[in-house]
């Protein structure tokens, strides 16, 4: 059996090669069974623990993705949403004769309407 130590060479260490590896090599014959049970045990939580970590790791993405393309869906059919509403805007307005790439003639209908509204109010 390998073991693995790291000791770190400087005081805050970023990189792998920040790190002195030392490995204890020891015959399995060597260790007491009751010690090799322990050892069994505490590799068996440490690795259950990391799956475990990971598998709600990967939920919480899953989750994300999934909100994230539930609020993309949304955009999107408001989108087009805005897209018909400017389209039926357009033929109302080429029903009215005047052109939509036209600005001046669009703002004209535009203060006519709302001159429109304003008397009707009163």
């Amino acid at each position: 059996m390998i073991m693995s130590y790291f000791k770190p060479k400087v005081q805050q260490p970023q990189s792998v090669a920040d790190y002195i590896r030392t490995n204890l090599e020891v015959l399995a014959k060597d260790i007491h069974p009751i010690d090799q049970i322990e050892l069994h045990k505490q590799t068996r939580e440490m690795v259950y623990s990391m799956l475990a970590d990971k598998a709600m790791l990967a939920r919480k993405l899953q989750n994300s993705l999934n909100n994230t393309s539930a609020q993309l869906d949304l955009e999107k059919a408001s989108s087009l949403t805005k897209d018909n509403r400017i389209k039926s805007l357009e033929d109302i307005i080429i029903e009215l004769g005047h052109d939509p790439k036209d600005a001046k003639g669009i703002k004209a209908l535009m203060k006519k309407k709302e001159e429109d509204i304003v008397s009707l109010r009163k």
